[in-house]
């Protein structure tokens, strides 16, 4: 393992992060990957590629159940007819609410000042529309699809 100093634990925990090595961070502990069965990831950011591959059926007898297997005692292998499809990685998905106050607290909370209007360019509504752009400039470095939630309180009014 690696014995440079840890950088995730201060974009987290910022400025009460204790100094440890990569090996010893306990924020990648935490981190499991359901595909390789390794800590210090997630799914999404698996590098396994042959794992993700295997996970895809290709013997009909995959979709049963091992222990229905073993009771029925299914040995054969046929085949899939059709070619199982096997899932393009998706990227991280950002939801934020549609408003501007929250709005302004994901940019805020990424480091980024938002654009604050006058009463007039609130009507117009440019400050939302910019920091919007704002928001999503900072969704593409960190690697996530951004997504505007509605708010459902105000649609029921």
């Amino acid at each position: 393992m690696s014995s440079q100093p840890c950088t995730s634990c201060r974009s987290v925990l910022g400025s009460l992060t204790l100094a440890h090595s990569i090996d010893k961070c306990p924020l990648r502990k935490l981190r499991y990957c359901g595909i390789c069965a390794v800590y210090g990831h997630n799914e999404h950011n698996c590098v396994d590629e042959d794992a993700m591959t295997e996970r895809e059926p290709l013997y009909l007898e995959q979709l049963i159940p091992p222990s229905l297997a073993i009771d029925y005692n299914i040995q054969s292998k046929t085949l899939l007819t059709t070619k199982p499809v096997i899932r393009a990685r998706q990227k991280p998905i950002m939801e934020i609410p549609e408003n501007e106050e929250a709005i302004r607290a994901a940019l805020v909370a990424a480091g980024e000042k938002p654009m604050i209007c006058q009463q007039k360019g609130r009507m117009e509504k440019k400050e939302i529309i910019e920091n919007k752009k704002r928001l999503q400039k900072i969704a593409d470095i960190y690697g996530r699809r951004l997504i505007f939630v509605k708010d459902a309180s105000k649609e029921k009014k």
